[in-house]
């Protein structure tokens, strides 16, 4: 779920009966890019964590990571996903800066929570959350982004994995963009990032690496498919101005086809109509990393309509100043593209991470 926008950081106050006590040296420091890489075999990955001590949360034995842009708090016991979270978000921070085309650092390393069982989740965020909690105790799993950190609990080692993607993506833009994107853009963004598989070296899955691709997402691709057979997507309109909030009480899968809808349309803003739409793509994700999207919007729609659509979030301002005025046709292509994507044999492509839509699968 989308959080509030939060300027500035909190003071946290986290553990049974005190605060929170941090450790020395968690400064900001800048990023390690590097290559992409294909699945299979890969290069051995060099462990990105820079410091690691014990830490407790809730009388349950944990540790604090510090890595070169995050600072991670967990009380995890499953070593699969110990050993692989430090260099799984570090990766995933070179994805969210170069995927949609170079984008800045953030200024401060951004800290991630992953706790062992959902108990131990609601506690800390009713601690965190004080009066608000009720509103992030409602989500069914997997956890949430705030004020740039993200708290998360373990829902197995991929499903942990991709909900760290996905919360990822919108604690580096918390903390980093001047203007924050619309919501159906920031969550369809985070969703795209979920896509990963994972390559062994010298074919070995041991100490495996991760790989990013968008594709390689079959939760959001099986809910479209069933959307898409059951009827039940929604126009490109509504999804433009809709939240996951504002689904919560809809129909019992609203929320999940919202996000394999926005999963989607980032792909059709990648890829259809021959890539058409992909560099103002890139141009809005700069713009509103640069705190320049208010100004576009305005030169576009007029300084009223561009302080609503930056004040809400919501509606179809962005996508008109950026892609296209005409809606209708929009609708056509994006419904045209879905039905390339669900079609029989699809599937396949989307287990390995390829696009089936490029593929020739019709």
């Amino acid at each position: 779920m989308i959080p509030p926008r939060a300027a500035v950081a909190l003071v946290l106050v986290l553990a049974v009966g005190g605060t929170l006590v941090l450790p020395p040296g968690c400064g900001g420091a800048p990023p390690r890019r590097g290559a992409a890489a294909s699945p299979g075999v890969l290069p051995r990955p060099v462990s990105p964590v820079e410091h690691a001590e014990p830490w407790s949360f809730a009388g349950r034995d944990g540790q604090f990571v510090r890595t070169p842009n995050y600072r991670i708090w967990t009380t995890e016991l499953d070593p699969v996903i110990l050993g692989r979270l430090p260099i799984f978000l570090e990766r995933a921070m070179e994805h969210y800066r170069t995927d949609l085309g170079p984008l800045p650092p953030p200024a401060d390393r951004l800290d991630t929570f992953v706790l062992s069982t959902r108990h131990q989740w609601e506690l800390l965020t009713r601690q965190t959350m004080g009066e608000h909690a009720d509103v992030y105790l409602r989500i069914p799993r997997g956890g949430y982004a705030w004020a740039g950190r993200s708290i998360l609990y373990d829902i197995g080692a991929q499903g942990t994995m991709a909900i760290a993607a996905h919360e990822g993506w919108h604690q580096y833009t918390q903390r980093t963009f001047r203007d924050a994107l619309p919501i159906w853009l920031e969550e369809g963004i985070a969703s795209y990032m979920e896509g990963h598989r994972w390559g062994g070296w010298g074919g070995s899955e041991s100490g495996a690496t991760p790989v990013f691709l968008g594709w390689a997402n079959v939760e959001r691709f099986d809910q479209l498919r069933a959307a898409a057979a059951a009827g039940t997507l929604m126009p490109l309109t509504d999804l433009l101005d809709a939240t996951p909030q504002s689904l919560l009480g809809s129909a019992p899968d609203g929320v999940l086809t919202y996000y394999a809808q926005v999963w989607a349309l980032i792909h059709f803003l990648r890829e259809a109509e021959d890539g058409r739409y992909r560099p103002a793509l890139e141009r809005l994700v700069a713009d509103a990393a640069a705190g320049r999207l208010h100004r576009a919007l305005a030169a576009s729609a007029g300084a009223a309509p561009a302080r609503r659509a930056m004040l809400t979030r919501r509606g179809a301002l962005a996508f008109v100043a950026y892609f296209t005025p005409d809606l209708d046709e929009a609708q056509r292509q994006y419904a045209a593209f879905i039905t390339d994507l669900v079609a029989p044999g699809a599937r396949n492509a989307i287990v390995e991470g390829r696009s089936p839509v490029q593929s020739g699968t019709r």
